[in-house]
């Protein structure tokens, strides 16, 4: 039997109609109704009960789709939400608590030159060449119950866990726009900026020569207080710990260690540009007795630290820190001075004076970013990353009188010149050369002018 062209055209249409999404086959077949009916090619009477059956098709199809919508909106009701912007976030959808995984890895690729610093002892030799370190290999999490918080996290570049952050806290408000809160354990002390910017967010390889050492320590076990502004125009912060944690505890012999930080904000246009100022002081305890503070020159893989002094009979100590933080779109400035002072039962005080300013600039736009009165990630506007230009200058003095006549003095000057690029906001590249240019070791001047090439491939999580 031969068939009609209109019917082949009729057959193949429904079936066009049939394996095409619902909302788009439905409006084909009512368009192709139209045309058979306007040629005559089916009656009126059959076009108004075909379309008739469609609108019913679609309205079922509708029916089918909300009611299939609201199953998975009641069967995923009570499930937790997941983000995954550059982090694993795993929290309740009423923001009663959350989760999240963290880690940091940083591999170091650094070549040597000491210029003869260590000529003539033949316990040390020269000194030089290249080496790689794993400096940091993070794991740990943090998250939040309630007003509770906590977070634990340990380093294993060293291959035995040694113990960074480990809290709980708790925090509220205290009015409409001041917070409050504290911590029990582990955690940052209340002291310099430098040593409590996260390093995954500095701007070169090593912080200055004071920060993160016995000058300005990083972390200690006790409390931790804060009272802030909602927006952290203003801080106050204090902390009360008695050494850091190793090996599950502290000992009995370290000292005890009151300190308190402010910042404050007296400029803000935007987070993109600000000025802010804060201010540190501390005091320690003589605990066992002891003090020492010693420093490498340029590379933290060479185990020389021409910088190092000891006080004898030590008897406690107090110091004081000021630092500037200035943004102004992709330029940024931070300085930082340390005045440190060791007193001795038998000898005249040591004292320790250091400082830091340093300067960088996004050639691709970006903005140093300004977070909770610190620097944080930076996001790249471009999906070929980052860049940015590093410069800083630095410098550390020691001074004091053994007896009352010998006199014992270390100093250096060191400038770090360095490149970023950062592709993606968890990803980072940096590449920084440092050089001592002026060098003091026991008292006496060395001509030696010992730099590094550093560079440094990051993640973190």
């Amino acid at each position: 039997m031969k068939l009609k062209s209109t019917s082949l055209l009729v057959a193949g249409a429904l079936f066009g109609a049939a394996v095409m999404p619902a909302h788009a086959g439905n409006e084909a077949m009512m368009d192709l109704l139209k045309v058979l009916r306007d040629k005559g090619t089916i009656s009126a009477q059959d076009y108004d009960m075909l379309k008739n059956a469609a609108a019913a098709d679609k309205e079922m199809a509708e029916a089918d789709k909300a009611e299939i919508k609201k199953e998975v909106e009641e069967a995923t009701a009570n499930m937790p939400e997941i983000t995954t912007d550059g982090k694993l976030v795993v929290a309740d959808k009423d923001g009663n608590w959350e989760f999240q995984p963290i880690g940091r890895v940083m591999w170091d690729a650094i070549s040597v030159d000491n210029d003869g610093l260590y000529d003539g002892d033949p316990t040390v030799g020269d000194n030089e060449g290249r080496g790689t370190e794993l400096r940091r290999a993070r794991l740990g999490f943090q998250g939040s119950i309630y007003d509770w918080s906590y977070k634990f996290e340990a380093d294993f570049a060293g291959g035995d866990a040694s113990i960074k952050d480990a809290y709980v806290g708790y925090g509220n408000s205290l009015t409409d726009t001041t917070k409050w809160g504290v911590k029990l354990g582990q955690s940052h002390i209340a002291f310099g900026y430098n040593t409590k910017a996260s390093s995954k967010y500095m701007s070169f390889i090593d912080r200055p020569f004071f920060a993160d050492s016995s000058l300005s320590p990083a972390r200690e076990s006790g409390v931790a207080l804060q009272l802030n502004d909602k927006d952290y125009r203003w801080l106050l912060a204090s902390s009360f710990t008695s050494g850091e944690i190793d090996g599950g505890e502290t000992d009995v012999d370290d000292a005890d260690r009151w300190a308190v930080r402010g910042s404050f904000v007296p400029f803000m246009q935007d987070e993109k540009h600000m000025l802010q100022i804060g201010a540190g002081y501390m005091t320690q305890g003589n605990g066992d007795g002891s003090f020492r503070y010693r420093q490498r020159a340029v590379s933290h893989i060479t185990s020389e630290r021409p910088i190092d002094t000891s006080v004898a009979n030590y008897d406690g100590s107090k110091a004081f820190t000021a630092d500037v933080l200035g943004i102004y779109g992709p330029f940024h400035a931070l300085a930082e001075y340390v005045d440190f002072s060791a007193e001795s039962e038998t000898n005249s005080d040591q004292d320790f004076t250091g400082y830091a300013v340093e300067a960088g600039y996004f050639l691709t736009g970006e903005s140093y970013k300004w977070k909770k009165g610190y620097n944080s990630g930076v996001s790249p506007k471009s999906p070929y990353g980052a860049w940015q230009l590093v410069a800083r200058f630095e410098n550390i003095e020691t001074e004091g009188l053994i007896g009352g006549s010998v006199q014992t003095e270390d100093e250096a000057d060191k400038y770090t010149l360095g490149v970023n690029y950062i592709p993606r906001k968890n990803i980072r590249l940096m590449l920084n050369y440092d050089k001592i240019t002026d060098l003091t070791v026991n008292g006496a001047s060395s001509d030696a002018e010992p730099s590094a090439l550093k560079f440094r491939a990051q993640a973190f999580w």
